[in-house]
């Protein structure tokens, strides 16, 4: 299996900030040259040159600042994205260690508390997500209703087996993505978004 192409942060944040400030160089410096070639002579003048600054500078503000809105956005969904990832592992290694126990209490329990932490993944906010984040929720729900379907007829005198084989065979893969996304797997278990 190829590894996934690297993806830079959200909208590649160095290059973006990067073209704003050569943005404002370039604007600061445009507006410097029209202000030496149309030198205002009277007080009207100034004042229209000063605020044609003081607009440039506040249209220059309001953007950046909805960018580093987008940015803490972003930033947070996917926050939300990985604990949602993390509360699967764990959720899946719980089903595992149940199927080995072949313990059916600790297999309800812990079933339940699967489909609760695939409900709580419908509310991650996919449209935030991008690349690897984005890929990992998609796959991950997708793995949560599959494992609650193969679990729903399972019975106490069930293939154990077959079960425990199913959620180790996962395991990894859930593990893997948490690790492509930077967030190596913790031992905890699940958290209140």
């Amino acid at each position: 299996m190829g590894r996934a192409p690297e993806v830079q942060g959200p909208y590649g944040k160095e290059n973006m900030r990067n073209k704003l400030v050569v943005a404002a160089v370039v604007l600061v410096l445009a507006l410097a040259a029209a202000a030496w070639l149309a030198y205002p002579m009277d007080a009207a003048g100034w004042a229209a040159w000063t605020q044609t600054a003081g607009v440039v500078a506040a249209i220059w503000w309001s953007v950046r600042l909805q960018a580093r809105q987008s940015e803490q956005g972003i930033l947070q969904a996917t926050r939300v994205a990985v604990v949602f990832a993390t509360n699967m592992h764990w959720a899946f290694r719980k089903l595992n260690d149940a199927s080995a126990k072949r313990s059916w209490p600790e297999f309800l329990v812990n079933r339940r508390i699967l489909d609760e932490i695939l409900a709580q993944g419908r509310n991650v906010p996919v449209q935030m997500l991008e690349g690897r984040a984005l890929a990992m929720v998609s796959t991950l729900r997708a793995m949560g209703v599959e494992a609650l379907e193969v679990t729903a007829g399972h019975q106490p005198n069930g293939d154990w087996h077959d079960l425990q084989t199913y959620f180790s065979k996962r395991l990894p893969s859930i593990s893997a993505w948490l690790s492509a996304t930077g967030n190596p797997p913790e031992s905890n278990g699940p958290t209140d978004y």
